[in-house]
């Protein structure tokens, strides 16, 4: 079964950064802009990873990780934040966010992880 990565954000960078690394690791990636639309295509496709911008203002991305934590079959989170808002890190780890990296870090980590996804399948 092909690995799923579904993240939310308009920002075009990262919504290309996302598709080119998915695509070069044999996994799907799906980009929505709304919580809605994130809710309702986690609870269609059971993703195996989730992508969430803590520093977002268009959407509550804690809001979000806590109800993507409810579901029945609840995916990873990796969720990123800019590096001197090292509030929003911890205000992440009291929700159990799998992982929390600052922005720098970010497509090191989602390789990594999407790499021991489609390995563990």
């Amino acid at each position: 079964m092909t690995v799923q990565v579904l993240a939310i954000t308009s920002d075009l960078f990262l919504q290309s950064r996302i598709a080119e690394l998915a695509k070069t690791l044999d996994a799907n990636a799906k980009i929505v802009t709304t919580e809605e639309a994130l809710l309702r295509q986690a609870n269609l496709s059971t993703p195996n990873l989730v992508v969430l911008d803590l520093a977002s203002s268009e959407y509550d991305p804690f809001s979000c990780a806590q109800k993507l934590k409810t579901m029945k079959s609840p995916p990873k989170i990796l969720a990123i934040f800019p590096h001197i808002r090292i509030d929003l890190k911890l205000k992440a780890e009291k929700l159990m966010v799998d992982y929390i990296v600052p922005n720098s870090g970010f497509l090191k980590t989602l390789r990594s992880v999407l790499e021991k996804e489609v390995r563990g399948k």
